[in-house]
């Protein structure tokens, strides 16, 4: 472009702008560590609270037991609900959270940095408001996958874990850069 002011001549150069799908594969990874980067403290508390993991794992079959028997909560139906993620009609990313949770609302920010698809499964507020049906699906977290703590994220009917533990956890699957990967093998993303 060139344009001529006061006499003198000017050439704008107008570089090549990079593609959106060239920015998001360089700007995706950073943006995510940046999300788990801004929480320190909470992804060091989840590592914190695996010390209290057999308290709260005996307290949610306690839990389990007495509002599912009294208010009717069916372990056959939370069965068929968690045997359900791993079918083709399920969504590709599921996370089960409490409102309240610190660790919930951060996995629930990291998986929309992504931009992927995902359903979000609220159990509650907080484990002690839980009612009947939500209190045996969080023991039967237990039983399944070893841990009762929320939240739980579901990709591709996998049970990868909560924010910072689990099999990986969500946290080290943006660590090791294999949280995309995933999502886009679950067409979650």
């Amino acid at each position: 472009k060139s344009s001529n002011i006061k006499g003198q001549r000017s050439h704008t150069l107008h570089a090549r702008q990079p593609s959106v799908k060239m920015k998001t594969v360089i700007l995706l990874p950073l943006m995510l560590q940046a999300c788990l980067a801004l929480n320190p403290v909470i992804k060091a508390a989840g590592f914190g609270m695996q010390a209290l993991k057999p308290i709260f794992g005996l307290e949610a079959k306690l839990q389990g037991a007495v509002l599912g028997a009294i208010g009717g909560g069916d372990p056959e139906d939370v069965r068929a609900e968690l045997d359900e993620l791993k079918s083709k009609s399920s969504p590709g990313c599921v996370i089960y959270t409490y409102g309240l949770s610190p660790f919930s609302t951060e996995a629930v920010a990291v998986l929309e940095a992504t931009g992927c698809k995902f359903e979000k499964r609220e159990l509650g507020l907080e484990w002690f408001l839980l009612g009947p049906r939500a209190s045996v699906l969080r023991a039967e977290f237990g039983e399944r996958y070893g841990s009762t703590a929320l939240p739980q994220v579901f990709i591709g009917g996998e049970a990868i874990g909560g924010l910072s533990t689990g099999t990986p956890g969500l946290a080290k699957l943006v660590e090791d850069g294999t949280l995309e990967t995933k999502l886009k093998t679950a067409r979650a993303l």
